[in-house]
């Protein structure tokens, strides 16, 4: 059971961390750079430490949640269980960013949410598919 929520952990990790790349560096760069005098303050770099922490202990309580949540360990149970924390982590982020801080347009809240939804969903099938894999000898018995 260890095994499984650290191969879990690692690979929720690997996949927000590829993912989140994709997204904010590749999807909504363009959006970023308009943004960039308002958006990210100039010693970024130096709070690089911040990104690595949330990374490492979001995927490992998502990881933990749904070990502790899982019945059957399905595909469809993943996916279900990522649909939902992605709704209120993604809503959250989004809308709150959006209120509190006048920095980021609703278009990019709205994008942030579904961008979110469908990571956090894809997370799920990723933590289920290890949960739920089954080693297979190779000669049959």
């Amino acid at each position: 059971m260890i095994k499984r929520f650290l191969l879990g952990w690692v690979a929720v990790y690997t996949f927000n961390s590829l993912s989140g790349y994709l997204i904010h560096d590749i999807l909504l760069h363009k959006t970023y750079m308009a943004l960039m005098p308002a958006l990210h303050s100039g010693d970024i770099k130096n709070k690089i430490w911040a990104f690595a922490i949330t990374s490492v202990t979001g995927s490992f309580f998502y990881t933990f949640i749904y070990s502790a949540w899982k019945k059957r360990g399905t595909i469809a149970e993943g996916l279900k269980y990522g649909f939902f924390i992605g709704l209120w982590m993604s809503l959250d982020m989004s809308l709150n960013t959006y209120a509190s801080t006048g920095l980021i347009p609703l278009s990019l809240a709205l994008q942030w949410l579904i961008y979110g939804l469908v990571q956090y969903s894809v997370a799920g099938i990723v933590v289920s598919y290890v949960y739920n894999y089954r080693l297979r000898s190779p000669i049959p018995k």
